[in-house]
């Protein structure tokens, strides 16, 4: 009995406890039940006979027609969106791919049954309330592959102000189509296009408007919406109009361009300096004093073979397009130049073989220093050739690397 009575006052205290922390008296102060009064009394209001499955958007024209030709019907419907962050996710080249993430701070419209005199309701100048309770449109983006949008369909808000304004969030993340210009990998830039639109509704009855958040356009923005391979070096914006023949099928695209720049420091420490140092060693290799025809050919063929397979590497990296990247030339003049030396090699032993003989049967000056000089001066004079070709090729794709910088 007393260990019961004692457990009824330790609940006692705890539900008194619990109680006067979460009673607030200045949550429940006067001005703030009058604005809950009128803003019950104004959504009310605007929400009688209110259908939100119905769009607000005028119909009554001809699409055929040039835009504005009724003066007597409303200007077309307007549909802004404001980009208030990006954030790019992946660079997918063999499949021509870009995916961001898209912060849509504000996208807005106009709906005119949603009006209110301010002054009639406290001067209540806008409420948040649930997206299903309004008419929305339909924001897709324009011929991506996969778009993916975060928000909870239960839980989405929008804001409505007196005058008829709708205001949204939107965080989605789009997986867009953007054909790639390699020629210059892995020092190359490229310009992608994410494109939105409103389907069903053609150019004469809606008028898209994208805008840039003012904070993003700075470049010290920019450095955190790269990723660790690319960094993004420009956005825009503009609007473009997706024109047909007929009229009829005219659509609005907003369209946010932004232009990415390869991090090439990878290919840099892992392809074109071990290739150089490969290269380099194979013509000291191939042309070494003392060493017999074979071994030679060995140092040669095994250096080809690392060449092919750094190319296989690479061409996995990008688009199967018809332009060789400046990477793959360089890879390919290592692989010439080594071929060079294998050729020079084989053609001194062969021309040394023939040409000896008939050197020794002369007997003069002359013939005695061309023997001379077809030994080992010749070679190392072709060896120190290939190895500043080598460096002039190394040279360039740095001398690239230092121009983006």
């Amino acid at each position: 009995m007393l260990l019961r009575s004692l457990c009824s006052v330790c609940l006692l205290i705890q539900v008194t406890t619990i109680s006067a922390f979460l009673y607030d008296t200045s949550l429940y102060v006067p001005k703030h039940l009058d604005f809950l009064l009128s803003q019950s009394n104004l959504t009310r209001d605007i929400f009688n006979g209110y259908d939100a499955t119905l769009s607000p958007i005028y119909t009554k024209n001809d699409p055929t027609k040039p835009i504005g030709y009724d003066p007597e019907s409303p200007k077309r419907w307007n549909y802004t969106i404001l980009l208030y962050s990006l954030k790019l996710v992946e660079v997918i080249e063999p499949e021509e791919k870009v995916s961001v993430v898209m912060e849509i701070m504000e996208v807005y419209w106009y709906d005119p049954r949603l009006t209110w005199n301010k002054t009639l309701y406290d001067d209540v100048d806008y409420f948040y309330t649930r997206q299903a309770n309004v008419w929305s449109p339909t924001l897709s983006a324009f011929g991506v592959n996969d778009l993916i949008d975060f928000r909870d369909q239960d839980f989405r808000l929008v804001c409505v102000n007196s005058v008829g304004m709708i205001y949204d969030y939107v965080s989605v993340r789009v997986s867009a189509n953007c054909p790639m210009d390699v020629s210059r990998f892995p020092f190359d830039s490229q310009i992608c296009q994410i494109r939105f639109c409103l389907p069903v509704f053609n150019a004469a009855e809606v008028e898209i408007l994208n805008t840039i958040y003012q904070g993003v356009l700075k470049a010290e923005a920019w450095k955190t919406m790269g990723n660790s391979e690319w960094k993004l070096v420009n956005i825009s914006n503009r609007v473009e109009t997706l024109r047909y023949d007929d009229g009829f099928g005219n659509l609005d695209l907003g369209i946010y361009e932004i232009t990415i720049r390869r991090n090439p420091l990878y290919y840099i420490y892992m392809i074109i300096f071990p290739s150089f140092i490969i290269n380099a060693l194979s013509i000291i290799g191939v042309f070494m004093k003392g060493a017999d025809k074979m071994s030679r050919l060995n140092v040669g063929l095994t250096n080809i073979m690392t060449m092919t397979f750094i190319l296989g590497v690479m061409a996995d990296k990008i688009p199967r397009t018809g332009t060789v990247p400046l990477l793959g030339i360089y890879i390919i003049m290592n692989l010439v130049i080594m071929i060079i030396a294998i050729g020079i090699v084989t053609g001194i032993t062969e021309l040394r073989r023939w040409a000896a003989p008939i050197l020794k049967r002369k007997h003069s000056k002359f013939s005695g220093k061309l023997e001379t000089f077809l030994g080992p001066p010749l070679e190392y004079s072709c060896a120190v050739l290939l190895e500043l070709a080598t460096l002039a090729m190394f040279f360039m794709m740095i001398g690239f690397w230092l121009d983006d910088s």
